[in-house]
């Protein structure tokens, strides 16, 4: 007896590519499949471990697991998907599957197997949308859907979500995407899919920001926090942070509660900060230390000055690795929010030597609306000067 009697497999489930391990035959495999579908991995067979420990990020104990595995050809097909490496197999079905998990040769054939199907072509949907064939990457989802429509309904979910962000991404958030992220997330707690249920409410918390429901944004951002801790995955942790933190500071502050909501995005910038250094992730550290010098500037607080001095400091951090890293507009954007804060401490003369630079590079690049706004503020710096504004 070999993989091919178990129907459907648990592929689709886990995070690329991993997605794409079988199952061995065991004994009884009927009686555990129903849960593993819904990746509710409590009771497993020992040959079948090997997905428990993918599902929580241990590969060295699922490479243990896989090894002891009595099914030759499939044993050596798994360990290629956690290895990397491919290994040319006998069996045409596992050769096809690690062609399109380990390289850019994504074969969409009929297998005779639907659940196979559907992750063909989920793969080669994936694999189009990187080179920006959107549309065509839509319409195989669609089919991949139907694939596997009531026969793996986790799967299902996978590629519902992945349609749903690809549209997001490419065109746009509305409020139809919306309501769909909240029902996936809803239907994922009775799963034990929950990396994908944080990402769920990750993408439903962007869409909300995008939309300019920031409420809702803090809400869904927080959800994702419950999953994606520091110690679980840092990088997801920071992400969601600065997008948090983003949100909190865009809310309008006219009362003392929208007030602490300052606070708290200055809190969250923090946080992503200590994942995201200058020397591990710098692109990441840049934005979230740009976005902590912004807030900076308007938090209330009895010593505005302190912190106006801080945000100047740190643009200067920020300003230094832009000008490194051959940025030039995002050189331009630190040296006009830079002139702001300093314009704001009164240092008149070095805000404008600031803001005339940005604004020459700016309007290099045509862009309109950032040259209106820097404009804006040197007519601010000129009635200032004039003695026309207090």
């Amino acid at each position: 007896m070999g993989w091919r009697q178990i129907f459907p497999q648990p592929v689709g489930l886990l995070p690329y590519p991993f997605n794409f391990v079988i199952l061995p035959y065991v004994d009884g495999w009927a009686d555990f499949i129903d849960n593993v579908l819904l990746l509710k991995l409590e009771e497993l067979p020992q040959d079948w471990l090997f997905l428990k420990h993918l599902k929580e990020g241990n590969i060295e104990e699922a490479a243990l697991s896989v090894s002891s595995s009595r099914d030759d050809e499939l044993r050596e097909y798994n360990i290629a998907l956690l290895t990397g490496e491919y290994r040319n197999v006998e069996d045409d079905i596992l050769n096809t599957l690690l062609r399109a998990a380990l390289s850019s040769e994504c074969e969409v054939v009929s297998t005779g197997r639907e659940d196979i199907d559907a992750l063909l072509l989920y793969r080669k949907a994936e694999l189009l949308e990187g080179e920006g064939n959107v549309e065509d990457a839509l319409s195989l989802l669609d089919r991949a859907i139907v694939s596997v429509k009531d026969i793996s309904p986790l799967f299902e979910q996978v590629i519902v979500f992945k349609k749903a962000k690809i549209i997001i991404d490419n065109k746009g958030a509305n409020y139809a995407l919306v309501a769909l992220l909240e029902d996936l997330y809803e239907k994922l707690e009775d799963t034990g899919a929950d990396f994908l249920r944080a990402d769920v409410a990750f993408t439903a918390g962007n869409a909300y920001s995008a939309l300019g429901n920031l409420q809702q944004a803090v809400k869904y951002y927080g959800n994702a926090l419950t999953f994606f801790t520091i110690e679980r995955n840092p990088f997801m942790y920071g992400l969601v942070n600065n997008n948090m933190g983003l949100a909190y500071v865009s809310l309008p502050a006219s009362s003392l509660e929208d007030q602490m909501r300052l606070a708290y995005g200055i809190q969250c910038f923090k946080n992503a900060l200590k994942v995201f250094t200058k020397e591990k992730y710098p692109n990441e550290w840049a934005s979230v230390t740009m976005n902590y010098a912004n807030a900076l500037q308007y938090l209330p607080t009895a010593n505005p000055i302190k912190n106006l001095r801080r945000a100047t400091e740190l643009y200067g951090e920020v300003l230094e690795f832009r000008k490194s890293a051959g940025d030039e507009v995002g050189y331009a954007r630190v040296l006009a929010n830079m002139g702001n804060a300093l314009a704001h401490l009164g240092e008149l003369e070095e805000a404008e030597k600031h803001l005339m630079y940005a604004l020459s590079i700016f309007s290099k690049y045509g862009m309109k609306e950032e040259v209106e706004g820097v404009r804006q503020i040197l007519d601010e710096i000129q009635a200032v000067k004039g003695g026309t504004h207090g």
